[in-house]
């Protein structure tokens, strides 16, 4: 049985869960948990603390795909590339989807399915453009549709923090996101810290950044009216 993102199941059903497997301890059962460090639930914390005491199972810790691990899945997309082809698309790639596996193997069929190697003879993306020209075709369903869902998933300030982050730039300081948002103090904290917990930005000492390059190109172009954009933008330069 598979729980996904079991942050977001209710209280009730977790602890109906935990009884499930203290009762089915010994049953030939395999239960997987996939959940987000944030936000805490003391179910799930509760669930972690009985394992290997009276349940027999593990904590795994998922890390984004290194660039060995892409340079495999490149190897296995484009078997035609030759070594620097193959050193240009892993670059990219790794820019665009910070190692996580949803992106980085969407991107992967996305460029795949976008060139036709057999007629064109050229590898993706070309030597004078590796880190600005864009896909060669629409971005994937998949990765379009799970950066919605997680976008709504946010509180309303961190909807508003990660819009103004996407509209400003590729590094933007605290200050200037709280002119552009309207929020301060601990609510500014509250959500800046919420967008690094859940890996959607990353902080650096020039601002905050998108960890992800394809994240920030599906907020600004989708999750951002004409109207906010302007406003986003006349509050910074007041």
């Amino acid at each position: 049985a598979l729980i996904d993102d079991a942050q977001w199941v209710d209280r009730e059903s977790l602890l109906a869960l935990g009884r499930a497997l203290r009762d089915l301890a010994r049953a030939p059962l395999c239960v997987v948990f996939t959940t987000t460090p944030r936000p805490l639930r003391p179910e799930l914390e509760g669930l972690r603390t009985r394992l290997r005491r009276e349940l027999l199972g593990v904590t795994v810790r998922l890390s984004p795909l290194s660039q060995d691990d892409l340079r495999v899945l490149a190897r296995w997309a484009f078997p035609r590339y030759s070594e620097t082809e193959l050193d240009r698309v892993v670059r990219r790639i790794a820019t665009d989807s910070a190692g996580l596996p949803l992106l980085a193997v969407e991107l992967f069929h996305a460029v795949a399915l976008g060139l036709d190697l057999s007629t064109t003879g050229a590898a993706w993306p070309a030597p004078a453009k590796t880190l600005l020209d864009s896909l060669p075709g629409d971005l994937p369903d998949a990765v379009v549709g799970a950066i919605r869902v997680g976008f709504r998933r946010l509180t309303p300030p961190a909807q508003q923090v990660l819009k103004a982050a996407a509209v400003l730039g590729e590094r933007v300081p605290a200050d200037v996101l709280g002119r552009a948002t309207a929020l301060a103090g601990p609510e500014l904290t509250a959500a800046l810290d919420q967008l690094e917990w859940e890996r959607w930005l990353t902080f650096e000492p020039r601002g905050y950044a998108f960890l992800a390059r394809i994240v920030r190109q599906v907020v600004e172009r989708d999750m951002v009216l004409a109207g906010q954009r302007e406003r986003i933008l006349q509050a910074v330069s007041a």
